[in-house]
């Protein structure tokens, strides 16, 4: 199948669509055709003219909406899939946080100590 035929196909199914505008099953096996993003952006440019001419078309509205739908979809397949890679803390926290405790650890002994001496030198 050449282009040309391939968008003479689509031209066709457009205005079988067009013909029963409010015919939910011909909206919905329009946009099955269009599996591929280069289909949807062409089904997505054919609602847009829809609601260039009729802002507030409902079924123009619904339709280009399950279009984002399905190209969002369609996109996020396409993402490559990695495992996230583990969290780890970089190398020095865990001495630093240890100089930190140890810190802490001497400071409250220290203030132990100078509350020992007062309480000795009542």
């Amino acid at each position: 199948m050449t282009a040309e035929t391939e968008s003479e196909a689509e031209a066709r199914a457009w205005d079988d669509v067009v013909r029963a505008w409010d015919d939910e099953a011909r909206h919905r096996a329009y946009l099955d055709r269009q599996a591929s993003l280069e289909g949807l952006a062409v089904a997505g440019r054919r609602y847009r003219e829809v609601l260039d001419l009729r802002p507030l078309d409902p079924v123009a509205l619904r339709w280009r909406d399950e279009v984002i739908r399905r190209a969002t979809a369609a996109g996020l397949a396409l993402l490559p899939r990695e495992k996230p890679l583990p969290l780890r803390a970089p190398r020095w926290t865990r001495p630093a946080a240890l100089v930190v405790v140890g810190i802490l650890l001497a400071l409250a002994f220290a203030a132990f100590l100078r509350v020992l001496q007062e309480w000795r030198a009542f």
